[in-house]
């Protein structure tokens, strides 16, 4: 049950990641606008993408500020259409700030989906959609995380297997060759060997 040819496999749909996003960061708006001051002209960021170190045509932002107040942040922005041509995006942020405890301020983004308004220091754009969101709105993992378990079910199976098969594989897989029949031999065995070794036992010849 649950293999890749169940209809439940078929349910399962992997995840985005973050590094699979463009992201803008606060502190590079920071570095280009006066966030303090209306008016203090536009300056304009570049969102990456972390997997590969792309990036896209420039986020312009220009800070204003609100009827209450609010210091409001427009994001415009160039988005591609299936046809090739572009058209251009505007989004309006509101932002956030705090005060630590060594003094100053620090600014946040609040998140511009509706219903949201979580503080962050980053938005993300998928590379399909039109408009940056925060993290948790747009149901991102990180990548380590989704490899972090990767060898769970692995694990599991091998430990509840008795024949010492699965164990010869992993010790075939994971120990060095030796060097040739003039050599010295087969070379010290592996960190990842000694650990299988101590989570299954030491299996006879």
């Amino acid at each position: 049950m649950g293999g890749t040819g169940s209809t439940r496999w078929e349910l399962h749909r992997k995840r985005r990641t973050v590094e699979e996003t463009f992201a803008i960061c606060i502190s590079d708006v920071t570095r280009v606008v006066d966030l303090k001051n209306t008016g203090s002209g536009s300056g304009a960021v570049q969102p990456v993408k972390p997997s590969t170190c792309k990036k896209v045509s420039p986020v312009r932002c220009v800070v204003e500020h609100g009827e209450d107040d609010t210091p409001l942040l427009t994001l415009s922005y160039p988005i591609p259409n299936r046809w090739g041509f572009e058209y251009r995006i505007k989004d309006m942020v509101r932002l956030q700030t705090t005060r630590p405890h060594f003094g100053g301020v620090r600014w946040w983004f609040s998140c511009p989906r509706q219903g949201c308004a979580r503080r962050v220091g980053k938005l993300h754009r998928i590379p399909e959609e039109r408009y940056f969101a925060c993290r948790d709105c747009l149901d991102l993992s990180y990548r380590s995380s989704q490899q972090a378990h990767k060898y769970d079910s692995f694990c599991r199976r091998a430990a509840d297997e008795d024949s010492g098969e699965v164990f010869s594989v992993v010790k075939e897989a994971f120990t060095p060759a030796k060097r040739g029949t003039g050599g010295r031999g087969a070379e010290a065995a592996p960190t990842l060997l000694n650990a299988f070794q101590k989570v299954f036992g030491e299996r006879k010849e």
